[in-house]
């Protein structure tokens, strides 16, 4: 009985479109913008999806500050060239005009 009524729901459920599987559009460009990286890789940290101006902060575990930039435009893809420590876990701190945001790393 428990079965059959738990069928039941759940056809209901998918069929009056109150599902958890519903379709949103959104433009390809939206949905870039909404991603926000940072990774390492050969002597340069990539910076994806911020906005505005801001500043970029590299702290070692410990909490000792590495390196720290300010950039007047953190909306398009930054490439920036730092000398990290291999095998080495750093934290990154970006703080543009909106919102602060912090990473975990290994260079």
């Amino acid at each position: 009985m428990r079965t059959k009524l738990l069928i039941f729901i759940c056809s209901f459920i998918f069929a009056s479109g109150y599902g958890v599987f519903t379709y949103k559009p959104y433009h390809l460009n939206s949905i870039e913008n909404l991603v926000q990286k940072v990774f390492y890789n050969n002597g340069v940290l990539y910076v994806n999806g911020f906005e505005g101006s801001g500043t970029i902060t590299i702290y070692s575990i410990i909490g000792n500050k590495v390196y720290s930039i300010k950039l007047s435009d953190l909306s398009s893809n930054k490439m920036i060239p730092v000398n990290l420590k291999t095998g080495n876990m750093f934290i990154i701190r970006v703080q543009s005009n909106t919102e602060i945001k912090t990473f975990k790393i290994i260079a």
